[in-house]
C-alpha cells in the first residue's frame, strides 16, 4: 500500500494501454533501449526497502557494485498484458527483478526453436507483430501480489516473457480474477558496455 501510494503521487506517462514511470534512466520504447548518457538521478527512497531485500537473494550476494540503477513502474488495467519479449541485452545487466503489486497475473516464458534475435517493432509501449510459433516450449509462472521475480542467466537472455491478455486467469484449475489494476516494479542495471553472453542469437550486441 505504501508503494502504490508513493507512484500514485507521482505523474505518470500514458502509453497506449498502461501507464508507467521511469527512474534513474528513461527505458524508450521505440528502441527498447535506454540512453545510459541521460541520467534522471538517483532511484527514489521509497524503494530503499526493496533494495534492501534484492541483495539476499540467491546469486546476488557476489555482485558487486550496484545491483540496480534503473526502475520502471507499470499500471496494467484489467485484461492488458504484454507481449512476448527478452528485454534488449545491450540494454540491461543479466538480473532482472519484477515486483507485483495490486493484482495477481500469469507470465508465461516462451522457448522459440528456431527463434533469434530482432529488431523489434514497437509501438507507443506495445509490440506489434509478436511471435507466434506453435513448436514454442511454453512454462507459466503465478505472480500473486507482492511476489518478486528474478530472472537471470538462460531464462533473461533466451526465452521470452509474456503476459496474456486475459481478464482471468487458470492457476492448477482455479480460476483467478485479475484485479481492477496489477502495477509491477521492474529494477534493472543498465550496462554501459557490450553484451557478452552465451545467448548470442539472442543478443543484439553480437548480431551486429
Amino acid at each position: 500500500q505504501e508503494l502504490l501510494a508513493a507512484v500514485d503521487s507521482r505523474p505518470w506517462k500514458r502509453l497506449a494501454k498502461r501507464r508507467v514511470q521511469h527512474y534513474g534512466y528513461e527505458f524508450l520504447y521505440e528502441t527498447r533501449n535506454v540512453d545510459s548518457k541521460q541520467f534522471l538521478g538517483e532511484l527514489p527512497s521509497f524503494v530503499s526497502k526493496i533494495l534492501e531485500k534484492i541483495v539476499t537473494f540467491p546469486g546476488v550476494k557476489n555482485c558487486t557494485g550496484k545491483l540496480v540503477d534503473q526502475l520502471t513502474v507499470n499500471e496494467y488495467p484489467c485484461g492488458v498484458g504484454l507481449s512476448p519479449h527478452i528485454d534488449t541485452h545491450s540494454a540491461f545487466e543479466e538480473m532482472i527483478f519484477s515486483l507485483s503489486l495490486a493484482g495477481p497475473c500469469i507470465m508465461e516464458f516462451r522457448q522459440y526453436p528456431k527463434g533469434s534475435w530482432r529488431a523489434p517493432s514497437v509501438v507507443s509501449g506495445t509490440d506489434e507483430g509478436s511471435i507466434q510459433d506453435p513448436q514454442c516450449i511454453r512454462k507459466a509462472v503465478f505472480l500473486p501480489p507482492r511476489s518478486m521475480l528474478l530472472m537471470s542467466g538462460e531464462g533473461r537472455y533466451a526465452w521470452h516473457h509474456y503476459i496474456p491478455h486475459h481478464k482471468i486467469d487458470d492457476v492448477a484449475g482455479q480460476v483467478i480474477k485479475r484485479n481492477s489494476r496489477r502495477v509491477s516494479f521492474t529494477l534493472r542495471k543498465v550496462r554501459m558496455g557490450l553484451c557478452e553472453c552465451e545467448y548470442g542469437q539472442f543478443c543484439d550486441s553480437q548480431s551486429k
